[in-house]
């Protein structure tokens, strides 16, 4: 099948919608098919990643200004790509956001009647602090509203988590919606830490609690630093390893040093993904306090890993771990939190039973498997566009 995904956010971006774009383009391509990437163009100081991955790449024009706008905003207007689009007489559409990009993507799929999907990858009324001026609950509200028009427009929404099919349902949708979650590629861990890595690392004599991902406000991440800053000082045996960068960063770093444990949260800055599956396996711990996810795959790459999980009890988290087997979920309280990762720093043998519990469950999520269900759907979207 011929392809079509448009998306706001794609590589160098590693957030989890732009990875789980690429992991599906390449998991779809190994399988034969032709996917055709519409994508904002990058400025330059972003991290390079993966250059070249794919030939089939649109990018359309956009502006930033570093700091002040996180990620590219694209100029999406539909006369921009619609030539190039028609000459390519796809098969399907595949939108991965409903905003900007995902309105064109809307438009080309109707004007030449191609059956278009949509996946809700994210909960977009708790990213509305990104928008300057608008008040954080109208901004919301408008949001989900305009989310949920999108939707009811497609052929099918792809929701990541029965959780996030109940919401958007709860919210109006009413468009047929079917629950497919992202997967990862399981060959990435498959290999031993990488000898120069572990050359390099300083903390062997360490226990090492982790936290990848974008430094980010909805990340909850100073709920961490807070939540275990008695447990950091109390034990010289552990150390937290944040990986990532983003435009909290700075005040996170001001957050360590009030709490004077510049000596026991280390941010790693950046790495590609290739690199940060060795965190991933070195690390006993993976604390995760976000509750804005859909499925979080940096949640699952850490179980991959053989993480036990301390994680806030929320929708993406919830999807993947069962409290007590593969971790803890708890509530938004930081005694609890501290409290679960001290137990399991003091139980080897519980840490050990859901470490290997993690990987168990990782192993479900593969986006081989995933890619397969992805393109029965399209068949199916297929067929019925050719009859009506």
């Amino acid at each position: 099948m011929k392809i079509a995904f448009f998306s706001n956010n794609y590589l160098p971006n590693t957030g989890g919608a732009a990875i789980a774009v690429e992991s599906y383009r390449d998991a779809l391509e190994k399988l034969g098919h032709e996917v055709y990437i519409f994508a904002p163009k990058y400025p330059p100081w972003f991290p390079k990643y993966k250059d070249n991955v794919s030939e089939r790449i649109w990018r359309f024009p956009s502006f930033a200004i570093k700091f002040i706008t996180p990620q590219p905003i694209p100029i999406y207007f539909a006369f921009l790509v619609e030539d190039f689009f028609k000459k390519q007489k796809f098969d399907i559409v595949h939108s991965h956001h409903p905003f900007v990009i995902g309105k064109t993507a809307l438009k080309l799929a109707k004007k030449y009647h191609i059956p278009i999907v949509f996946t809700h990858h994210t909960q977009y009324h708790k990213y509305v602090h990104y928008i300057p001026l608008v008040p954080e609950k109208i901004s919301a509200k408008i949001a989900i509203k305009e989310s949920v028009k999108y939707a009811n427009q497609v052929d099918l929404v792809i929701a990541p988590t029965k959780e996030i099919k109940d919401m958007i349902i709860n919210f109006g949708v009413k468009t047929r919606i079917e629950i497919l979650p992202t997967g990862i590629d399981l060959s990435m861990w498959e290999e031993p830490i990488q000898e120069e890595f572990l050359r390099n690392f300083p903390w062997k004599e360490k226990r090492i609690l982790l936290y990848a991902g974008r430094l980010a406000k909805e990340k909850n991440i100073e709920f961490i630093f807070t939540s275990l800053e008695k447990l950091l000082k109390k034990r010289e045996d552990i150390i937290l390893l944040v990986v990532g960068d983003g435009d909290e960063r700075k005040n996170l770093e001001n957050l360590v040093k009030r709490l004077n444990l510049e000596d026991k949260i280390v941010f790693m800055g950046w790495h590609p993904r290739e690199e940060l599956v060795n965190f991933y396996k070195i690390a006993e711990i993976f604390v995760f306090a976000s509750t804005t996810e859909t499925q979080g795959l940096v949640t699952l790459e850490a179980m991959a890993g053989g993480c036990a999980i301390v994680a806030i009890k929320a929708p993406g988290s919830m999807s993947l771990i069962e409290d007590g087997k593969e971790g803890f979920l708890v509530k938004e309280d930081p005694e609890e939190f501290a409290n679960k990762v001290e137990l399991l720093l003091n139980n080897r043998n519980l840490l050990a039973t859901m470490q290997n519990n993690a990987k168990i469950k990782a192993r479900e999520f593969s986006i081989d498997k995933s890619a397969m269900k992805l393109v029965e759907f399209y068949k199916e979207l297929a067929k019925i566009k050719e009859k009506q």
